[in-house]
């Protein structure tokens, strides 16, 4: 009898083992992901904001608002994912999604600066070149936002396989 029962205790300790080295359950995922993808949304919102404030060029309080808003947002997000743990043993995801909020910050310091810069001047030095300088920072910075968005989805998509949970496609605010 002492036999059989150091049998049991053998493969009860081997199931649990092989459940415990499976990884993380798909659950765990889901909330890793939801973690960095909200972050994300509160970024793009207020991104977002920033550039409907930047058409309205008599209201160079709401521009700055607008702006101050979006940097304090990017440095939020960015804080908050900085301080995630690991998932499955590596950083790789969150190191994406810091990829990603480092793009945001770039195109605000930049694009969106210069652009905020330009939308005002007075109506006397908003040239036809100023005019063309604007919609080609914004352009560049809708395009680079595009393609480092782009880049984060799809490794955010490997990542959703790799756990097996499908993402939800966000809904137009």
């Amino acid at each position: 009898m002492p036999m059989k029962k150091n049998i049991y205790t053998v493969l009860f300790a081997i199931f649990t083992m092989v459940l415990t080295s499976c990884g993380p359950a798909k659950e765990e995922a889901i909330s890793y992901n939801d973690k960095i993808i909200n972050e994300q949304v509160d970024i793009i919102d207020k991104i977002d904001k920033l550039y409907d404030a930047l058409q309205d060029y008599n209201n160079h309080y709401g521009m700055d608002y607008a702006y101050n808003e979006a940097q304090k947002q990017v440095e939020t997000g960015t804080a908050i994912v900085s301080k995630m743990d690991k998932f499955d043993g590596n950083t790789e995801f969150r190191d994406e999604a810091l990829k990603l909020f480092g793009t945001y910050k770039s195109v605000l310091q930049n694009e969106l600066q210069r652009m905020s810069d330009i939308s005002k001047l007075s109506n006397d030095d908003f040239t036809k070149d100023a005019k063309a300088e604007f919609n080609k920072l914004s352009d560049i910075s809708v395009k680079k936002l595009d393609e480092a968005e782009k880049e984060f989805a799809e490794f955010q998509k490997k990542f959703a396989n790799k756990y097996n949970f499908e993402i939800e496609k966000r809904k137009p605010l």
